[in-house]
Formats: C-alpha cells, structure tokens, sequence
C-alpha cells in the first residue's frame, strides 16, 4: 500500500511539470517583437473557453484537468486574460493517494507572458500554495512558497524578454511561434530560467474520445515531453505526452466547452 501510494504521488507531481497541466509543460520567454506580434496575430484565440483532459499512465486513468479561460481583466494596469484551472485526481484513487490543485493564471494580452500565477495544492492533507509575480519592466521574478505555515521567496533576473511559466507556455505554443521560425525558450526552473530548444515533427492526425485532430507535433528532448496542438483557428493542446522511468504519462482533450 505505501509503496502504491508513493506511485501514485510520483505521477501527480510529474503532472505538474507538464503545466497540462500543464500543469504541463515548460515556461518561455521570447523576444518581444515576436511576442507582440503573436499577441496580436490571435487576438481572439483565448475568449472565453473551458478545456477538458483525461489523464492515464499504461492505459490507466488516474486524474483530469480542466483549463479555462473565464474573461478578460487588467492587473497593476495591464489588460490580461484570466485563467483558471483545476487539476485533481481521481475518486477512485483517494485510498491510494489524493491530490487537488487550484490555479489562477492572468496572461498579459498583448505580449501572451504572465504576470501573474498562483497555485493552491491539496496533496493528502498537506496545503502548499505558490505565488508568482512577472514584472518585465523591473527585469525580475517573484516565486513565493508557503508549506507548513513558511513562506520562502526567491527573486530572479530575466534576460531582455519575457518570461512565461507553465501554463502560459501552452497559450504561447498556441500561437504556433514555430511557423516565425521561433524555435527555443526559457525555461523557468527554481535556478532561473533556462534556454530549452524544441522541435517541430511535423503534422500527424490524433483521434481522441471528443473527435479526430489534425495537428502540429512539437517536442521537447531535454523535458522529454511532445505536444500536438490542432491545426484549426483555435490550435486547441489536443495531446501531452510525458515519458517517465514509471511510463509515459498522456493528457488527452475529452471536452471543449
């Protein structure tokens, strides 16, 4: 049963990573020309939408994950969007391990770079939350954690770009930046961010339970991760796959609302 739970735990945690969810997946900065003109070539891209994952490691579903783009607001004067999202594990899992994770994301409009996110995590009956402010103007990042009643803080230097966590990296991926010739990103690690160069695959055709997807396949050699973003106006993240020593971990779409 320990060693169960532990499994369990490791799959949760290799889920964050992904910023699916994302959650899943890596964070970015690019330069701001390209940033601003990604910004404006999808001005409608992110209007209000909601999107549903099924997550499953060896054919086995363990979890879902929702994101959801709730509107439009400003924050310290910046025009964002506002995104939430929602990553728990399964009920049927709960005597092995449970895990419950609440986020909020306000992307920068214009530019598709956060400037803030926040993530409350229940793992059995442990509560940690996670703060981060991006402030390109000042040149720097905020990471704050609280766990078990401490808050630590770390501050890092950005390069001159911008500087994108997680999640935002999937909005940011969504303007298939790849086409721009764009072709790395940093990474923001708790040392800093790091410069990751991924690949584009070429396109393949994705059939998951919602329907069938022609996409774009993008791959990450040092996270070992891929992404297949849809091919139509919305370039919806249709599949994330994840290789681990325990298995390759996949975030399938399951539902657009």
């Amino acid at each position: 049963m320990k060693s169960r739970r532990k499994f369990f735990s490791k799959l949760i945690k290799v889920l964050l990573l992904l910023g699916v969810w994302c959650g899943v997946l890596f964070s970015t900065l690019f330069f701001p020309g390209e940033a601003d003109s990604a910004g404006r070539g999808h001005e409608n891209t992110f209007t209000r939408e909601s999107l549903y994952y099924r997550v499953s490691i060896k054919g086995l579903s363990i979890g879902e994950q929702v994101l959801r783009v709730v509107g439009e607001t400003t924050y310290e004067g910046h025009p964002v969007y506002c995104v939430q999202t929602e990553l728990r594990s399964y009920p049927a899992i709960a005597l092995l391990f449970r895990y419950r994770e609440k986020g909020l994301l306000y992307l920068d409009k214009e530019g598709l770079f956060p400037r803030y996110s926040l993530r409350e995590i229940q793992e059995q009956n442990r509560e940690k939350r996670e703060e981060t402010l991006f402030s390109p103007e000042k040149g720097e990042v905020i990471h704050r954690i609280t766990d078990k009643g401490e808050t630590k803080e770390k501050i890092y230097a950005l390069p001159e770009a911008f500087c994108l966590d997680n999640l935002s990296l999937v909005y940011y991926l969504r303007t298939r930046p790849w086409e721009k010739g764009v072709k790395t990103f940093f990474f923001l690690t708790p040392s800093g961010p790091v410069e990751v160069e991924y690949s584009y695959l070429g396109q393949e055709r994705v059939e998951t339970p919602l329907r069938r997807f022609m996409t774009d396949k993008i791959d990450d050699p040092v996270s070992r991760i891929t992404v297949w973003f849809s091919k139509e106006e919305k370039n919806y993240p249709v599949k994330i796959n994840v290789v681990q020593n325990a298995g390759t971990i996949r975030s399938v779409l399951v539902k657009i609302e």
